[in-house]
């Protein structure tokens, strides 16, 4: 009786320990599905997490279409900020947000970008290929 319990208890402790370590550094395995097939998705939460907190990431490019996404670690907006920050930069003029979409405008060319909240970690943005994905490096 007293050997099932101590057993009982490892095993408790045992679950505890895993499901703290889950929930503070979670695997690849336990975020949604990407909205994209490249890379997989244990590259881009390695990608993410060694990211700086003000830092937006180059996540996918693919030649066949007419955006690529890029992702930040989420903090309460500042990504957003950062956004419109780099695009400013680059000659990009902020017009407005409506829900997830960012309207800039350059040379009589409008594009939006949308966001879209990957996990309560991330944030994804696809963003029009006409903006140089240098800027994000």
């Amino acid at each position: 009786m007293i050997r099932s319990l101590q057993v009982g208890m490892l095993c408790l402790c045992f679950l505890v320990v895993i499901g703290f370590w889950m929930y503070v550094d979670r695997p690849a395995f336990l975020y949604p599905a990407l909205p994209f097939s490249h890379p997989d998705k244990s590259s881009v939460v390695a990608k993410l997490k060694q990211a700086d907190d003000e830092m937006l990431v180059p996540l996918s490019a693919d030649s066949n279409t007419s955006y690529f996404w890029v992702g930040a670690k989420s903090s309460q907006g500042s990504e957003a900020s950062r956004l419109k920050l780099l695009l400013q930069k680059a000659g990009w003029s902020f017009l407005e947000q409506e829900g997830a979409g960012y309207f800039f405008e350059k040379d009589q060319k409008r594009i939006v970008i949308t966001s879209q909240m990957w996990s309560r970690d991330f944030v994804l943005y696809k963003v029009s290929s006409e903006i140089p994905a240098d800027i994000f490096q």
